[in-house]
Order: C-alpha cells, then structure tokens, then sequence
C-alpha cells in the first residue's frame, strides 16, 4: 500500500517536474520581435499541428472584456504537443495550466470544434476581464515545439477623453473691451481626443457654430464676447468630457433707441424705450430736455433686463417735444435722443396699383394720429417713359424731399402743381380739407371721399381720393402727407399706380410699388392692399351713373309717348 502511494507521489512530482522543464523550454525558445512580423501562417502537415486562427490587432475600450482566440488544428500527434500563452519573455499560460497569479485572466478551452477545411480544431483561448491601459501591448499564442510556431495579437485599449487642464483655471474671465481672449483646454485618452469650442446658445463670435483646437482666441473682445464658453474633448471612445468657461467683457454703455420719434396725443399714453448695454449695470436717468425727471404719478420709469422705459400716463402738450436717457457705470456714459410727437405718422397708400378705369384712378392712403386729421396734401405726376425705363430697371430718380408744405386758404386742385427740380415734369399739388364729405371738385375733375363708410375713429384714418382726366395707359407717381393740430407729417413714399389701355391690360403687381423713405408698417395698420374698404367708392360711383342713364332714358321714353297721336282716336276716326 506505501509501495502505491509512493508510486503516485513520485509520478505527480515527475509530472511537474516535466511541466516545469516545459515552461523553461518555451521561455527560452521565444522569438525576436522580427520573428513576429512574420509568424502568421498556417501549416498543415500530417503529423505537427498548425494554427486555425491569424494574429489580429484588438481595439478595447477600457474595463471590457476581450477574448483572445488561438486553436490549432488537431493531427495524430497534436496531444504530443503543449499550448502556451506569452506577453514578452512571461509565460501566463501553458496547456490548460494558468501560470500568471493576474486575477483577471482566465483560459478558455475549445475542444472538437469543426474548422473552414473540414477538421477538428482546439485550443485555448484568452480571456482578459476588466481591461486596463497596462494591458496594452502583444500577446503571443505558441506551440512547443524544437521550431516553435506562433501567432501574435496586438491589443490596443483605448480610453475615453479627459480633460486635464482649462486656463483660465478659475473658469472665470473678466476682460475689459477691446483686450483679447485667450482660452485653452488640454485633454488626455486613447485615440488622442479632438477639442472643439462652443458657446451655450450662441454662435461664436466669429459667426461660427463652433472650432476644433486646444487653444481660442478673440483678437478684440467688445460685448457681443461674453458668455459661457465650452470646451468639448472628444475622441468618440465613451461619453465626451467639457468644460465651461465664463468670459464676462466689462464696457462702458452703449444705447439703442427702440424708436426714434413716438407719436402719441393729448390724453394718451407714450412709451420712450432705450435699450442699454453695460457692464457692470448702469444708472439711467430719463430728461425732458434738460430737466431731469423722476417718478410721479404721470411719469414713471420700467426696467425690464436691458430694457428701460420711460412711461407717460395722460399726455399733456408741454409733454411732447425731446426726451434723453443717459446710462453711465464707472467705465464711462452714453446718451440716446428721443421724441414724442403728436404730428401724425407717414401716411401709407395701401389702393392697388393697377386703375379700373382708362382716365380715372381712386387713390386711398391711411395715416395714424392721435389728433384729428385737418387736411391732406396730395402729389401727383405722369411718369415720363425715361422715368419708367428707369423705374422697370430699378433705377430712381431723385424723389421728392421730405419738406412740409404749407398753404393758405382751402382748395381742392392746383392745376399748376408744384414743380420741383425734374424740370418739366411737375407734381400736381391736390389739398384736400378732412371736414370736407362727399366734395365733387370741379377744378381738375377730383371726387374726394370721406362718407361714414371708410371714416374710422380713433387714431387711425383712412381716405380716398378719384383722380380724374387721367391719360390711359400711363404710368403715374404720387406722394402725399396729412397734417393735425399738431403740423405737418413728413412726405409718404413714392407711390407707383397705372391706368388702363383699350390696347393692352397691365397685370396688377402683388404689392403696391412704392419706394423711398417713410414707410409706414402695415401691420402696425392691420389692413393690407386688398382691403375690403378699398373698392367699395367705385362701385358707388359706378351705380349713380348707371342710375343716372336709366333715368335719363325713362325720360325719353315718356316724352316720346306724348308726342304720338292717341291711337283710340285714330281708330274711331
């Protein structure tokens, strides 16, 4: 019974002993790097055992896992032969014997399995957990043998991105306008990653969405600079890292004026907005020419961001006339003019531009005033055919100037016009009184409209006019302006409108062509070209005279009859 056991303790010691020379064998017969370019073949011989499976290079994201394969095929004499796993001169593995004490390592055995030709294949297989950057590096499955044969893996781990270093470090930078701002961002990971800059809901300065480098710089900061810029490390292994950066440009203010002149009325409300850009935040005041003012219970002031303003309840006439809001902070002051006017706004001609007459036209304008409207200058010319050449070409000739005209006295046509520096091309020069209603002008042929029809209280008023003894087919201009208790408005835009010809019908263009200075918005008016109101004096006009035919013509035929004998008479006769 000893005489077994001791059998059995001397085979297994044997049994180590040859392992051990094993380990010691394939150590010593381990190839130069030189050697490894070019180990990746495949052997098939009756009796030596070669490889399956090619060397191949592995890209893990580190903590994966990753399974490096290596199985030969199997030959009468394949068990005769031991497979081992290396990383340079360390032997992890050698058969099915896990030599490394790495926990993370394990030996995965393939055995029977059917390979591309046909044959059995088997193996061992390496199995690394958790994979870590010093995993790196080339893994080398062989077997041993007097010549040994292997592959070679290459494992690459590749890392996520990290951002090691931002500068400024605070993340925080105050620059005053017109220095420069130089940010940085440096990351680490495995590809290298790529730095791309951002700003949080805004372009760049540049106009730009964002740039890729380590570095960004801003030649002369002013305050469109500011904000929260971000820096993005990416390298497309894992989530991307970033890091904010908040550039704060300290300038002296800077004023918009929302509206340079707002027009109001005696018992309404007026609002005086200046839009202030300052940093650190700036004390406003508001002045009233020179007088400064402050809050009482018909002038108060509103802060809303950068928004200041000045609100006017219940106007008054010594309220109208200049206003000023001056911003100033440590680094300097500036100033934004204002004025509230009770004239009334440009007027607007909103009729269509093509006639539907051949001598006729009705022209109809609106106009905004708080103050009701005295009386309407009107202009009006024939387009010479080097003006329309020149209109069609887009090309215009110097217009009108924005002056206010003054008159005495009422009247509805001046067949002079008024000529200005076109030479022979005169404006003529139509006034017409607002208390006026339902006026036939006989000098010029003019019909002036203001019926209950198309008159609208409040502060916005619309009027037509009929120009007649037009020439047809022709291509005419006009401006116009009104005038309140307060004065004079300034002149409209030019106004483009044509009749029509027997000989050819102009198309109507989809909008009214005007162009020049003072255009008044018409969604401000809330009407269009083709409001409703608009056709409604042609027809009018069109019906009388219609009306007037038919009785002209029933006349007749009454007058005829009592010329005629009675014809009872004759017959008895």
């Amino acid at each position: 019974m000893l005489d077994i056991v001791s059998r059995r303790g001397s085979c297994g010691s044997q049994r180590w002993v040859a392992l051990l020379m094993l380990v010691l064998f394939v150590q010593g017969t381990a190839p130069s790097p030189s050697h490894y370019q070019d180990s990746n073949y495949l052997e098939e011989d009756k009796y030596t055992p070669g490889f399956v499976t090619l060397g191949q290079k592995y890209s893990i994201a580190v903590g994966s896992t990753v399974v490096l394969p290596c199985k030969i095929n199997e030959t009468e004499n394949s068990g005769q032969y031991v497979l081992a796993w290396k990383r340079g001169t360390a032997v992890l593995t050698a058969a099915s014997v896990k030599v490394t004490v790495n926990p993370r390592i394990r030996l995965m055995p393939v055995q029977g399995q059917p390979d591309q030709q046909g044959g059995l294949s088997s193996g061992y297989n390496l199995e690394i957990r958790d994979v870590k950057t010093t995993d790196n590096g080339s893994y080398i499955c062989q077997i041993g043998s007097m010549e040994p044969k292997e592959i070679v893996h290459q494992l690459e781990v590749l890392v996520p991105p990290t951002i090691i270093a931002v500068s400024p470090e605070s993340r925080k930078l105050d620059i005053h306008k017109g220095n420069p701002v130089q940010l940085a961002c440096n990351a680490t990971g495995n590809p290298m990653p790529k730095i791309i800059w951002s700003r949080r809901n805004n372009l760049l300065p540049t106009g730009e969405p964002n740039k890729t480098g380590s570095a960004f710089l801003v030649p002369h900061a002013n305050r469109h600079s500011s904000g929260h810029y971000k820096c993005t490390a990416d390298n497309r292994v894992g989530q991307p890292d970033s890091r904010e950066i908040v550039v704060n440009v300290l300038y002296p203010p800077e004023i918009e004026v929302e509206q340079q002149t707002v027009h109001s009325g005696v018992g309404h409300e007026a609002q005086l907005v200046c839009i202030v850009h300052a940093e650190p935040a700036p004390n406003v005041i508001w002045y009233k020419e020179t007088t400064q003012l402050g809050t009482t219970e018909q002038h108060s002031q509103q802060v809303r961001g950068n928004k200041h303003s000045l609100i006017i309840r219940n106007v008054t006439r010594t309220d109208l006339g200049n206003y000023t809001c001056q911003a100033s902070n440590s680094l300097g002051k500036d100033r934004g003019s204002l004025n509230l006017s009770g004239l009334p706004t440009v007027c607007y001609f909103d009729s269509p531009t093509l006639s539907g007459y051949r001598d006729q036209y009705n022209i109809s304008w609106t106009v905004q005033s708080y103050s009701p409207i005295e009386e309407y200058r009107l202009f009006y010319r024939l387009q010479s055919a080097s003006k329309n050449h020149l209109l069609h070409t887009g090309i215009h000739d110097k217009p009108l100037d924005n002056h206010i005209y003054s008159h005495s006295g009422y009247g509805m046509h001046s067949s002079s016009g008024y000529n200005n520096h076109h030479g022979s091309e005169q404006w003529e020069n139509v006034i017409i009184p607002e208390m006026l209603a339902n006026y036939h002008g006989l000098h010029g042929g003019g019909l002036y409209y203001n019926s209950p029809y198309n008159y609208q209280p409040g502060i916005r008023h619309r009027t037509s006019f009929q120009l007649k003894n037009l020439q047809p087919g022709s291509n005419y201009e006009a401006r116009v302006q009104a005038r309140n208790e307060h004065g004079w408005n300034r002149l409209s835009s030019i106004f483009h409108f044509s009749t029509r010809s027997e000989d050819m019908e102009l198309e109507p263009s989809a909008q009214p062509a005007v162009h020049g200075a003072g255009l008044l918005d018409k969604g401000l008016l809330g009407l269009g070209s083709n409001d409703a109101t608009a056709p409604y004096f042609h027809k009018s006009s069109t019906c009388g005279a219609l009306l007037l035919v038919l009785l002209v013509l029933a006349f007749r035929m009454v007058a005829s009859q009592q010329l005629l004998p009675p014809l009872t008479g004759g017959l008895s006769a």
